[in-house]
């Protein structure tokens, strides 16, 4: 069954969770609003939502943010154009360990696999055939060393793949493990800021006496499924990069 993931499906299924239709439940839509706000807000810092864009390199060595996107958390990843001295390099004496020439079929299993991209890694350090870079939180821009224009395989031009975490959350785009995770994470946040209402009226007076409502008890509640949710979260984190620069 396809569930509809938009912002107005998730304050009614919120409201609905914590007791609307049958109780009265204290919250405006404003509050669930915040709510859903928080756990995008999370979601974004902890899992993200990354995007890839193509940018043409130019003689600048930084790009600034407005160049990759107007969304842009922090870049994790920049695909470089392969240089032909990489090939070259490996292909003088023709001998067939060019590692772009080199395709995997499958043999040698995963130690195999693994080599070769070791000899990818060498050789792309052995003609510089990658660029470094690094996204500067501070000045929100991308920097690539050496610049372009003194890279000497002539990377002024081409095309180069930027890979950013956006600070928005699609949530038709999460799936459906994901969204399942999005929304009891903001059915918490709505819980904690319900539980502060009814803490107002711990001791109401009735017609047979005061009675309490469960404020204290609704924000452990909330506290403790949260903690739950942020180590399952957690470990939708991409994982660091294989090889290091």
């Amino acid at each position: 069954m396809q569930t509809v993931q938009t912002d107005e499906q998730l304050r009614l299924w919120i409201k609905k969770r914590l007791g609307h239709g049958v109780i009265c439940v204290e919250l405006t839509d404003d509050q669930l609003d915040i709510a859903i706000e928080d756990a995008k807000r999370f979601w974004a810092a902890w899992v993200g939502q990354p995007k890839m864009v193509l940018i043409t390199m130019t003689q600048n060595s930084e790009y600034p943010e407005s160049v990759i996107g107007t969304d842009v958390d922090c870049v994790v990843e920049v695909n470089f154009p392969v240089s032909e001295n990489l090939t070259r390099l490996f292909s003088w004496a023709e001998v067939e360990v060019n590692p772009y020439t080199w395709v995997y079929s499958g043999y040698g299993g995963y130690s195999a696999l693994v080599q070769l991209m070791q000899y990818r890694e060498m050789g792309q350090r052995i003609v510089s055939a990658d660029l470094d870079w690094e996204w500067d939180r501070a000045t929100r821009s991308l920097r690539i060393a050496p610049p372009p224009s003194m890279w000497a395989g002539g990377s002024v031009g081409q095309q180069i793949g930027v890979v950013y975490l956006s600070t928005e959350v699609n949530l038709a785009k999460l799936s459906n493990a994901e969204y399942w995770l999005f929304r009891e994470y903001a059915q918490c946040q709505a819980m904690k800021t319900l539980a502060m209402i009814r803490t107002k009226y711990a001791d109401k007076p009735s017609a047979t006496g005061s009675f309490g409502m469960d404020g204290d008890s609704m924000y452990a509640n909330a506290e403790a499924r949260e903690q739950e949710l942020v180590e399952k979260i957690r470990q939708l984190q991409s994982p660091v990069g294989f090889w290091s620069a």
